[in-house]
C-alpha cells in the first residue's frame, strides 16, 4: 500500500512539475517587451549592438554591455519581427530571427555559426541548421571552383560534375527545408529567394523560339514566392533588394513602364497594411527625388492614384495637402505634355516684349523651341545665358531650326532691357509679365510660375514643333546633346 502511495505522489509531483514548467513558458511568452540573452564564450568585455534590416540598410535598435561573454538585450516594447543582426564589432556580426520575444542563445567567439545553440526559440534552430549546411557546401565547392579556373579536358569535366552534385544537394536541401519548416519565418525568406522556373519558350509566328518570352515570364512571376501578407518580410535584406531589382533592373527606365510596375507591386502589397504603406511611400519619395529627367511623372502618378484617392491613411491632412500641391505643380510640365500657354485667368495672352507687344508660345514656328526663364539681376543667369545663346546659335548656324522664347521672371523693366542689351539676346523673343497694383506691388497675370515650377533661375525647357516638352531643367550643353540625338547625329 505504501509503495502505491509513494508511486502516486511521484506521479502527481511529476505532473505538477511538468505543468508548472508549461505554465512558466506560457507566462514567459505573454510578457510584454522583449528579452534576448546572449552568451559568446571568448568574447571580451565590450559593447554589442542589436540592429535590424530595413529598406536596404541596417538600423541599430539596442545596445548591451558584455561581461564575461554574457549580455542582455531588453526593452519594454516588443520588437517587430524580422531578421536582426547581433553586431560584436565593425567586422563581426551574426544574424538571428526575431519572432519570439524572449529567448537566449549560446555560441563561441571563434565559431559563431557552427557553435550556436538556442533556448525558447523555434525559429532560430532551423535557421542555423540551414546556415551550417550552406557553410559546409561552400567549403566543399570552393576548392572545386578554384581548380576549375585552370582545369582542362576530362579533368575539367569531372570537376564540373562534382560541382553539379553539390548544387543538386543544395537544391534538394532547400526544397526539403521549405517543405519541412513551412511554419518557420526563415522558410519564407528562403522561398523568397527561389527564382521562378522559366519553361521552354513558345514559337513565334515564324516558328522560332520567342526571344522575349523568358523575360516576360520571369517578370510576371517575379513576386510568386514572396509572402506579402507577412510584414516581417520588410525587415529582411530580401524584400528591398527584390523591389529594387524589379523597378530598376526589370523595368524600362521610362515613366510609363515604371508606373505599370509600380501598380503591380502596390496591388501585391495590399495583402498587408504595413507593406502597403512602405511600398507606396518608397516609390513616391524615390521618384520625387530622382535625378533622371522625366521620372517626376511617376511621383505624380502615385499621388494621383493613391494619395488624393484617400488610400494613404498614414498621411495627415496637412502633409497630404503639401504632397498634392507639389504634384499639381509638376503635372502640367511633364515630359511629353504640351507646354502651358501663357494666358491669364480669362484665357487672354499677357506676356509682352519690351515694346509692349503681346507674344505667345504658339506663334513661334520652329522645329525646336528653347524656353528659358531667367532673372535680369540673377548672377547665375548672367553666366549661363551667354552659354545658352552660343550653343543655340551654333546649332542654328549648321541648319537646325531653333528659336528661343525667353521669359524674364523679375519686375524691373529697366534691368530687363539692360540685360538683353548686355547679353545680346535681342534676336530672341523676349517677354515678361510686368504688372503692378495701385500700391506699386508686383502682380502676376496667372499662375505660370507654378505651372512651370519656377522656384529658381535659370530654367531651360526644350519643346518640339508642336510645343510638347522634350526635356526640362536642362543645361546649355544638354540642348546640343538632345537635339543631336533626336536628329540622329
Amino acid at each position: 500500500m505504501m509503495k502505491k502511495i509513494f508511486l502516486l505522489i511521484a506521479v502527481v509531483t511529476f505532473s505538477l512539475t511538468s505543468n508548472s514548467q508549461t505554465l512558466a513558458e506560457l507566462l514567459q511568452q505573454k510578457k510584454e517587451g522583449y528579452k534576448i540573452t546572449g552568451t559568446v564564450s571568448g568574447l571580451k568585455d565590450s559593447t554589442v549592438m542589436l540592429a535590424y534590416y530595413f529598406g536596404g540598410k541596417q538600423y541599430a535598435t539596442d545596445t548591451a554591455n558584455v561581461v564575461n561573454g554574457k549580455f542582455i538585450f531588453e526593452g519594454d516594447e516588443k520588437l517587430k519581427g524580422g531578421m536582426y543582426l547581433v553586431v560584436l564589432s565593425e567586422s563581426r556580426y551574426f544574424d538571428i530571427i526575431v519572432s519570439e520575444q524572449h529567448f537566449s542563445f549560446t555560441t563561441k567567439s571563434d565559431d559563431l555559426v557552427g557553435a550556436m545553440t538556442f533556448k525558447n526559440s523555434k525559429e532560430n534552430p532551423a535557421f542555423y541548421e540551414y546556415l551550417n549546411f550552406i557553410t559546409d557546401m561552400q567549403k566543399e565547392v570552393t576548392p572545386l571552383r578554384k581548380q576549375l579556373e585552370t582545369a582542362e579536358g576530362e579533368n575539367k569535366k569531372a570537376l564540373q560534375e562534382k560541382a553539379s552534385e553539390v548544387d543538386k544537394k543544395v537544391k534538394e536541401f532547400r526544397y526539403n527545408f521549405i517543405k519541412n519548416n513551412s511554419d518557420k519565418f526563415f522558410a519564407k525568406i528562403i522561398n523568397a529567394t527561389t527564382e521562378p522556373v522559366i519553361p521552354e519558350s513558345p514559337l513565334d509566328s515564324l516558328g522560332n523560339p520567342d526571344k522575349t518570352f523568358p523575360y516576360r515570364f520571369y517578370k510576371k512571376h517575379f513576386w510568386d514566392n514572396i509572402d506579402f501578407s507577412d510584414e516581417r518580410m520588410l525587415r529582411t535584406p530580401i524584400f528591398y533588394s527584390k523591389m529594387d531589382q524589379y523597378l530598376d533592373k526589370l523595368t524600362a527606365k521610362h515613366p510609363d513602364s515604371i508606373n505599370v510596375s509600380a501598380d503591380v507591386l502596390v496591388e501585391h502589397s495590399r495583402a498587408n497594411s504595413e507593406i502597403f504603406q512602405y511600398v507606396v511611400s518608397y516609390i513616391t519619395s524615390t521618384y520625387e527625388r530622382s535625378k533622371i529627367m522625366g521620372m517626376d511623372a511617376v511621383f505624380v502618378h502615385m499621388v494621383e492614384n493613391y494619395y488624393i484617392t484617400n488610400q494613404c491613411d498614414w498621411v495627415d491632412s496637412t502633409q497630404l495637402v503639401k504632397i498634392a500641391d507639389r504634384a499639381q505643380k509638376i503635372a502640367p510640365n511633364l515630359i511629353g505634355r504640351k507646354a502651358s500657354e501663357f494666358l491669364d485667368f480669362y484665357g487672354r495672352p499677357f506676356m509682352k516684349d519690351t515694346s509692349g507687344v503681346l507674344h505667345t508660345l504658339q506663334e513661334i514656328k520652329a522645329d525646336y523651341t528653347v524656353l528659358v526663364f531667367f532673372g535680369p539681376t540673377c548672377g547665375h543667369c548672367k553666366k549661363e545665358i551667354p552659354k545658352i545663346k552660343n550653343d543655340v546659335d551654333s546649332l542654328t548656324s549648321v541648319g537646325y531650326d531653333i528659336k528661343t522664347f525667353a521669359v524674364a521672371t523679375e519686375f524691373d523693366k529697366n534691368e530687363w532691357k539692360k540685360f538683353i542689351n548686355a547679353q545680346e539676346t535681342g534676336d530672341w523673343t523676349n517677354v515678361a509679365d510686368i504688372n503692378h497694383d495701385e500700391e506699386g506691388n508686383p502682380v502676376a497675370s496667372s499662375d505660370w510660375r507654378d505651372k512651370y515650377d519656377i522656384y529658381s533661375t535659370p530654367v531651360i525647357y526644350l519643346l518640339d514643333k508642336d510645343k510638347k516638352i522634350i526635356a526640362k531643367r536642362i543645361t546649355h550643353t544638354q540642348i546640343v546633346e538632345i537635339i543631336s540625338r533626336l536628329e540622329g547625329n
